[in-house]
């Protein structure tokens, strides 16, 4: 059979291997002694030829080997959420080679092993003693999924910097499925056991990247839907981080697919208000007529949620409204200070035929008039330094720039 010219090997790298790992520029070789079998032969570990697989098959590498979930080294023993394990994922390197000037064959395969051969996919298994670090180039380094991330492609075009990237990026995946499994552990058994996949969902948001657990939710912009409804999420969770209102969440979330705006929001919270008035006013009326006891305690409760949202979302936006007032009234004293300050230098320029003045009047007359401009502001905001000389009056300058501006 003819020799592929491209081979592919794929291989996984877990947390514990890392620090030492080289991704390229060195040689690829098995690393450690072959087993010599009944037959005399060099093997592997699982009884196949010794020497470094690959196939010609890319499919079979990037399924087999590039698509990593639940795979590495768990957190925590004891914790899993929605049936997952809290893992640190392990790492998928794939190589391309080139196999010119590679010596390369197909190897013999235990008789036990022959069903699983090439993992099962077309294509042809083949080995080599070594493969030299000028034969292959990396086709893709991916952090593997875990509870709460998806993969992670890592770009390998900064090839000086690839395995920074890789432990940066796993270190900070660490701390966050470190935080969530401590936080996870305060929550009871039972209660953890109802988790499904839309709790999942949530404590994505929570503790995930980007997960409002680490950011201040007073910093988020919240003039759109999607804005006010990620802080709502960010403010029930503050409320009670160790026993998380995930009714109150879902219902943001409800709020995030129907509403348009945040008049929409504030509107549809006062409809489901009302809503869940008449439905407790009805409730109580059919107990009374079946004469059963009764209690009112989930109306009650989904009463005080709409009331604590409509009460956020009201108070921040009033801060958002005021917020706005303040940034218009400011940039229009600035666009009035600057409409101001450039007529002034066009008069100046006019009045002393700046544009005919040697290059070093010109400076000197800029400076002058910036330094005019500087004091005036500082005054404006309420500075006034004997340092920066804020008692001199502008006339001064205008005199200083008359002066200098003489030919």
């Amino acid at each position: 059979m003819e020799k592929p010219s491209i081979l592919y090997r794929g291989i996984k790298v877990d947390y514990n291997s890392l620090q030492d790992f080289k991704f390229s520029g060195i040689d690829l070789k098995v690393n450690y002694a072959p087993i010599i079998d009944q037959y005399g032969r060099k093997t592997v570990i699982d009884g196949n030829e010794y020497g470094v697989y690959m196939t010609d098959n890319l499919n079979m590498v990037t399924s087999a080997y590039g698509n990593l979930h639940h795979d590495g080294i768990p957190v925590h023993n004891n914790l899993s959420i929605y049936n997952e394990r809290i893992m640190i994922p392990s790492i998928a390197v794939i190589y391309q080679i080139n196999t010119a000037g590679l010596d390369i064959k197909k190897p013999f395969i235990s008789d036990y092993l022959k069903g699983h051969y090439n993992n099962g996919f077309q294509g042809d298994e083949w080995i080599a003693d070594i493969v030299p670090a000028n034969n292959y180039t990396l086709y893709r380094v991916r952090i593997g999924a875990d509870i709460l991330h998806d993969a992670e492609d890592i770009d390998l075009s900064r090839t000086e910097n690839i395995s920074e990237q890789v432990k940066q990026n796993l270190e900070m995946r660490k701390y966050r499925l470190e935080t969530f499994a401590n936080a996870m552990e305060r929550i009871s058994p039972i209660k953890r056991n109802t988790f499904g996949r839309d709790e999942l969902n949530i404590l994505k948001t929570i503790y995930g990247k980007n997960g409002l657990k680490y950011i201040n939710e007073d910093s988020l912009i919240t003039n759109d839907v999607d804005g006010m409804t990620k802080y709502l999420t960010a403010k029930i969770f503050r409320q009670n981080e160790s026993d998380i209102d995930f009714q109150a969440i879902k219902y943001i979330n409800g709020l995030k697919e129907q509403a348009k705006s945040i008049d929409s929001i504030i509107e549809i919270l006062k409809n489901d208000k009302i809503k869940n008035l008449q439905e407790k006013v009805a409730f109580e009326k059919r107990k009374k007529q079946e004469g059963t006891p009764y209690v009112t305690s989930k109306f009650d409760k989904q009463e005080k949620r709409l009331d604590s949202l409509m009460t956020m979302v009201l108070i921040r936006r009033n801060k958002d409204k005021q917020y706005q007032h303040e940034h218009a009234q400011n940039n229009a004293s600035i666009n009035e200070n600057t409409t101001r300050e450039d007529q002034e230098w066009e008069m100046i320029k006019e009045k002393y035929e700046y544009d005919e003045l040697e290059p070093e009047r010109q400076q000197i007359i800029e400076q002058q008039f910036q330094e005019m401009i500087h004091k005036r502001r500082r005054r404006e905001i309420g500075i006034d330094d004997i340092l920066f000389d804020d008692d001199s009056k502008e006339t001064e300058t205008i005199e200083n720039i008359d002066h200098i501006g003489k030919k």
